[in-house]
């Protein structure tokens, strides 16, 4: 939950690897809750009491019903692992945009309608890094060698 235990782990990972290879880490992105109990019909008020908090700080209560972890923001992520010395540092989203869409519709007869729109919507916003996806996938190079990217 704490940014510099986060920038700790990732400096270690930094230390364990050859230069030149590769650091990749996972996470949560700071509208992943939010968007899945929407997308699967329990959104509650214990959800909109917390979800102003979750926007804020990327603390999750537990308690409502979702896992206890940090959720980023890609631009925090990508700090995270400058930070922890890495270069190059990318970040993907694994989920885009539409995956809500196709939770809320898995089994609705509309489903290829919505579906169409969602991929619609994901054409357009798909780049947008706010949006990147529910989960984000971060990798970046050890300083010292040219060229190489295998992870040591």
């Amino acid at each position: 939950m704490n940014r510099d235990d986060r920038v700790t782990a990732l400096a270690e990972a930094v230390r364990v690897t050859r230069p030149g290879g590769l650091v990749v880490a996972a996470a949560i992105s700071r509208f992943a809750g939010p968007l899945h109990f929407a997308a699967t019909r329990r959104w509650a008020e214990p959800i909109t009491r917390e979800a102003p908090t979750l926007l804020t700080d990327g603390r999750s209560n537990p308690g409502i019903g979702f896992t206890m972890a940090y959720f980023h923001r890609v631009e925090e992520l990508a700090d995270e692992f400058e930070a922890a010395g890495l270069t190059r540092v990318t970040v993907q989203g694994i989920e885009g945009p539409e995956w809500t869409t196709a939770e809320a519709t898995a089994d609705a007869p509309d489903a290829d309608v919505v579906l169409d729109h969602a991929f619609g919507i994901a054409r357009i916003y798909g780049r947008e890094p706010a949006l990147l996806a529910a989960h984000l996938l971060a990798a970046g190079v050890v300083p010292g060698a040219e060229g190489g990217t295998r992870a040591g």
